[in-house]
């Protein structure tokens, strides 16, 4: 299937700031490319405000809340940005407490305005973070991790050591950041583990400057964390946890993902192994009903399309839970190539693998995608149902937290999966 796009890296790194309450991300570009950040950021945000021209008449914000732009048009690319960065960035310092990034996007980047010297001159560099080229062709994901350290950087964290945790790899760009933030606070804090921070994710910039006093920096999604977690071990030597079985979907994964960081801090994940058996037991008997019935789930198809750390364990739960069939898998840009060489031997082994690099794959049953393809291949009759997991959504209003990670993710994707099948 074609014509299927993911997030890019600008995409990643405006949302990788948004995902900090008290940074306002301004974008030096024309107005196309700020009406689809400064959406997705206002729903991220949960802001209440309703985005009217009418209702917020400001220069710079076109009737949204965020992303303010400098609208470029032909005469900046020749002439250069310069009046127009002076103009937005005066306004903004009176109107906004917190810091500020201003980003290049792509096709400003190539006018070769010095914002450093903008920001400098304007005395604006302790509140203003430049991001002068954002990359080109890199994944959403990576643009999340090199934001999160760029603003690490510029904080420069100075926290005295507590007996806590970070949780990185979480970005409001996720599907479901809300609940999976909140699915794994929960396991963490029935170990005995509490968390100090999670930047990118709702964290703000005085809990990333105490950041720096974790014990440990525990990794749900790797594709957006390898350079962050790198950052803090090599300038304060916190050290991490790459969750061997991958992100903690399913219960195999889940048990694996909460053991580990039990096992690095002395703790015993007793309430959680009892959470998930009783888990287990209910989704079983719910299971064994439909299939009583139909045999199903057992060998219907599937197609996934998403990070390396995601379907490696998602692909091996529905196979060897289930007993559902790959019949086609995609991994998007930026797979972490730990997982993605887990998963190829995974397949490899249970003579799987020629449904490797492929989307969606003979007549799936159900893909997991993001929603907007899903909805698409749904309605073009490819499968019969498809299940969310990634970005964009398919638009649905949505009032309930949800996840697919950790305990309750688990049953609310075999809830998913019955429902479509039966």
């Amino acid at each position: 299937m074609t014509g299927v796009t993911d997030p890019d890296i600008l995409t990643g790194m405006i949302l990788g700031a948004e995902g900090i309450p008290d940074i306002m991300v301004i974008l030096n570009s024309p107005t196309g490319c700020k009406f689809y950040h400064g959406h997705i950021a206002h729903l991220k945000r949960n802001e209440s405000e309703i985005s009217d021209p009418y209702l917020r008449p400001e220069p710079w914000f076109f009737g949204q809340s965020r992303i303010p732009c400098t609208y470029l048009d032909d005469q900046d690319y020749i002439f250069g940005t310069h009046d127009k960065l002076e103009k937005i960035l005066d306004y903004m310092k009176n109107r906004w407490d917190g810091l500020i990034v201003l980003i290049n996007a792509p096709g400003a980047s190539l006018i070769g305005d010095d914002i450093k010297k903008v920001i400098t001159d304007m005395g604006m560099e302790k509140r203003c973070i430049p991001v002068e080229i954002p990359g080109y062709s890199s994944s959403a994901p990576i643009g999340v991790d090199k934001m999160l350290v760029r603003i690490l950087e510029h904080i420069k964290p100075s926290g005295k050591p507590e007996n806590k945790i970070n949780l990185i790899g979480l970005s409001i760009l996720q599907r479901y950041c809300e609940g999976t933030k909140k699915e794994i606070t929960s396991l963490l804090e029935k170990s005995g583990i509490t968390l100090l921070s999670t930047p990118g994710a709702g964290s703000d910039t005085e809990d990333l400057s105490l950041s720096s006093g974790a014990l440990l920096n525990a990794i749900v999604f790797p594709e957006y964390a390898i350079e962050t977690a790198n950052y803090y071990y090599n300038h304060f030597k916190i050290p991490f946890i790459l969750p061997k079985d991958g992100a903690p979907i399913g219960f195999d994964a889940t048990r694996s993902w909460i053991a580990d960081i039990c096992s690095f801090l002395g703790k015993e994940p007793f309430v959680v192994n009892q959470e998930i058996h009783s888990a287990e037991k209910t989704a079983a008997s719910n299971i064994a009903r439909i299939n009583a019935v139909s045999g199903l789930p057992r060998g219907s198809g599937f197609a996934i399309r998403a990070e390396s750390s995601l379907a490696f364990p998602l692909v091996k739960w529905l196979y060897t839970y289930l007993g559902m069939i790959p019949v086609g898998i995609k991994l998007t840009d930026g797979s972490c190539r730990t997982y993605s060489e887990k998963l190829i031997n995974f397949l490899q082994e249970n003579h799987l693998d020629n449904c490797l690099g492929i989307f969606p794959g003979k007549d799936p049953d159900i893909v997991f995608t993001d929603g907007t393809t899903g909805s698409m291949m749904k309605n073009l009759g490819i499968c019969r149902g498809y299940i969310d997991i990634s970005h964009p959504p398919s638009g649905k209003i949505e009032i309930i937290p949800k996840t697919i990670f950790g305990i309750t993710g688990s049953l609310m994707l075999i809830e998913e999966i019955l429902n479509i099948l039966r």
